[in-house]
Formats: structure tokens, C-alpha cells, sequence
């Protein structure tokens, strides 16, 4: 019998059961294949939005700390002026905001991490531009306590020679060669005196002069860079996907920008005022 005369006594019932089955299975075997596919890609996500959960979470850490750091690096750069740079290490102070910065270039967007490269350079160079500033208050604070111990050591020997000089009186009979000598050391005395008070009040107006430059130029200086600072914090708004429309955030900040360059100006004009007239 053949292949073929096999097949037409194979009765219709059994070929109709046959060709359910295979459909059944076909049917099977692509719902299969549609639901592994819908399931590699339902973990394909999830993997990806538990990856964006994470790198947000350590984003919003590390923004926060650096925003904190930028902070207190300007509340920092305001107080050198009281600072002793002979005893103390200034460069603590900015170490905060470097590291911060350093840490927010290594998970920021690029737009994101080159604003904040340029914003942590800037500071970095008027970090050295103060320090140039401090260097020379610093020397006037050195001329002026060297000026004063002299002058106090002279007045003192003045007094001395004073009161030597009224001894010398008091006894009724004054030594003329003592009274001499003790003439001349009082002229010379006066001398030293009136020496380092001069030197003492030249520190005081080299002091004055240079504490106005250091107030000049750290205003002037944060004035230029406070734009650096919106664009930044801008980015990080976005970086962040925090809501509200970034376009009004940005026209506030340059609202807040305008006004604070307004005041520094003003302030800066009382300055330079102060110092005309003193």
C-alpha cells in the first residue's frame, strides 16, 4: 500500500482531531513565545527604572550636599577677613565645596557637570585672589603690632626719664651733667615715640585700604559669578525632574540675580564713598 492510499483510508475524524491538535499547539507555542517576549521586556524596564530610581536617589544626595557646601563656601569667603592666616588653614574652608563639586561631576548630566567644572574653577581662582588680598592686610596687621610694642617699649622709657628727671627735682639740688643726660634720652624718646606712632598709624591706613579692596573685589567677584550659579542650579532642577516649569524657575532667578547686583552696586558705591572721605 502507499504513502498516499495510507492517508485516504485514515478516516475524517481523525484528521479533523489531528489538525486541532497542531492548531491548539501552534496556538500554544506563539501565546509562549508573545508572553516571553512581554516578559523580556517588562524586566528589560524594570531594570532600567530601578537603575534611574537608584542614579536619582544618589543624585539628589549629592546635589543636596553640594548645594549645602556652596553655601557655606560663600558664608566662608565672607569671614577671611577675621581670619589668621598664620594660624590658621584657609584652604579647609574651600576643601567642603571642591570635594562636593568633585562628587556632582561624577554622576551629573554633561551640561550639568561642565557647569559646575566651570562654577568650582571660578571659585578656585578668586579663592587665590583673596588669599593675594589677605597676604597684604596680613603684613599691615604684622607693621602695625610691630609699630605698637616699639612705640609702647619708647613711651615707656619716656616715662621713666620723666620720672627720673622729677627725682632729680625733688632732691633740691639737681646734678646739671644728670639732668643733661636725662634731657637728651626724654628728646630722644619723643622721637621714637612720635617715630612709631606714624609707623603705627601708616599700618592702620595701609589696613583700611586693603580691607576696602578685599570687600571690592569679593563682591564684584561673586556678583560675576552668581549667573554661573542659576545656570547650575537650574540644571540640577532639571537633572532632578523636579516639577515646575524650569523656564519660569529661570526667570525668577534672574529676577533674584538682577535685584542682588542692584544692592552689591549700591553697596560697592558706599564703599568706594567711605573711602574718598576718610
Amino acid at each position: 500500500m502507499c504513502i498516499a492510499q495510507f492517508f485516504q483510508n485514515v478516516p475524517d475524524v481523525i484528521w479533523s482531531g489531528i489538525i486541532a491538535s497542531v492548531l491548539t499547539l501552534s496556538g500554544v507555542l506563539i501565546s509562549n513565545r508573545s508572553n516571553t517576549t512581554r516578559l523580556t521586556l517588562q524586566l528589560t524596564h524594570d531594570r532600567e527604572e530601578k537603575a534611574k530610581e537608584r542614579t536619582s536617589g544618589m543624585r539628589r544626595e549629592v546635589y543636596l550636599k553640594a548645594t549645602e557646601e556652596l553655601v557655606k563656601l560663600n558664608a566662608f569667603l565672607g569671614s577671611l577677613l577675621q581670619q589668621d592666616i598664620t594660624k590658621s588653614n584657609l584652604g579647609e574652608g574651600f576643601v567642603g565645596f571642591q570635594s562636593a563639586s568633585a562628587r556632582l561631576q561624577l554622576v551629573a548630566e554633561p551640561k550639568t557637570t561642565l557647569l559646575a567644572m566651570r562654577l568650582s574653577s571660578a571659585y578656585g581662582e578668586l579663592f587665590i585672589e583673596l588669599m593675594q588680598h589677605l597676604m597684604v592686610l596680613g603684613k599691615a596687621k604684622s607693621d602695625i603690632q610691630i609699630a605698637d610694642d616699639l612705640y609702647i617699649k619708647a613711651n615707656n622709657e619716656v616715662q621713666r626719664v620723666l620720672s627720673a628727671m622729677s627725682q632729680q627735682n625733688e632732691t633740691g639740688k639737681p646734678d646739671q651733667q644728670v639732668f643733661d643726660a636725662l634731657q637728651r634720652s626724654f628728646a630722644f624718646g619723643q622721637e621714637q615715640t612720635s617715630k612709631y606712632s606714624a609707623a603705627r598709624s601708616e599700618g592702620w591706613e595701609s589696613f583700611k585700604m586693603g580691607n576696602g579692596a578685599f570687600v571690592r573685589h569679593l563682591l564684584s567677584r561673586l556678583r560675576d559669578i552668581a549667573p554661573q550659579q542659576m545656570k547650575l542650579m537650574v540644571e540640577i532642577r532639571r537633572d532632578l525632574a523636579l516639577l515646575g516649569d524650569l523656564s519660569e524657575v529661570e526667570a525668577e532667578m534672574h529676577k533674584q540675580l538682577v535685584r542682588m547686583e542692584e544692592k552689591l552696586n549700591q553697596f560697592l558705591q558706599s564703599v568706594e564713598s567711605t573711602n574718598e572721605m576718610v
